[in-house]
């Protein structure tokens, strides 16, 4: 594959991650519609799965962002290092070969942490 093949693919997934936030964001209107029908008591779980959407965009924004850098020419560990999720800047690193895996636990800014 040819760095303009790459770029190009990489700017078409870019696009296509922005296509899938617009689904992720139909789903957080019914997560939010259903959380205001749900009885105060049983709202906790709803609002579990709220987070989880929220996080799913999250993840599909920096993801886009990051293909959409890579397809513009910057640098894989400039591109890397603007990715606002800690964890998922970190597998990628990891992934990339730019830097170890974290040693897990302990949690740090730019983590995401839904309710426990």
């Amino acid at each position: 594959m040819t760095p303009s093949q790459t770029r190009a693919l990489l700017s078409g997934l870019s696009a296509e991650l922005a296509t899938l936030m617009e689904t992720v964001d139909g789903l957080s209107s019914l997560v939010a519609d259903h959380a205001r029908q749900t009885p105060a008591d049983s709202r906790s779980g709803v609002l579990v799965k709220a987070q989880a959407v929220d996080d799913l965009h999250q993840t599909l924004d920096a993801l886009r962002a990051l293909a959409g850098a890579l397809s513009c020419g910057a640098p894989v560990d400039e591109a890397l290092a603007a990715v606002p999720l800690a964890a998922l800047a970190e597998r990628l690193k990891a992934a990339s070969g730019s830097a170890a895996p974290a040693s897990g636990g302990a949690t740090r800014a730019g983590d995401l942490v839904l309710f426990e």
